[in-house]
């Protein structure tokens, strides 16, 4: 009996130790480039920051607000919570447009993004430097 309860307790500190480490969707420091698109995206675990010529978008807290990694076109939505006084955006979603290359996508509002997420001309888009797809996960 001491054997099964030892070994339940170790699956399940496993399971949460696992869980936390998993770290968050897309996490990590991605260059952007073009005339107007020049500067970087930064995810961590506690915020996402977007820097371009048109919005600086410095360190916020976020939330995913939709994901879809498995699909066609894998893609995360973050919501910033805290947006600084120059940033354009409420909603930054990284897309994956082919091969390894992402881009990152804003929209001015959360009711922006739901209503025109699939048009691609209603929003302002930075290619991204490659992003291998390990890198993002959920």
């Amino acid at each position: 009996m001491k054997t099964i309860l030892s070994g339940c307790i170790a699956t399940l500190v496993l399971s949460f130790a696992s869980t936390s480490l998993a770290g968050p969707p897309c996490a990590g420091s991605y260059p952007s480039w073009g005339r107007a698109c020049y500067g970087s995206v930064e995810i961590t675990a506690r915020s996402i920051a977007w820097r371009a010529q048109f919005s600086n978008c410095k360190a916020s807290p976020y939330e995913v607000i939709a994901s879809d990694l498995q699909g066609e076109k894998p893609f995360v939505a973050y919501r910033f919570k805290k947006r600084s006084k120059a940033c354009l955006y409420e909603v930054m979603e990284i897309a994956k447009q082919g091969g390894d290359h992402w881009a990152a996508i804003g929209y001015r509002s959360v009711e922006d993004y739901n209503q025109r997420h699939d048009d691609p001309g209603s929003s302002d888009y930075c290619p991204l430097g490659p992003m291998p797809s390990q890198s993002c996960n959920l």
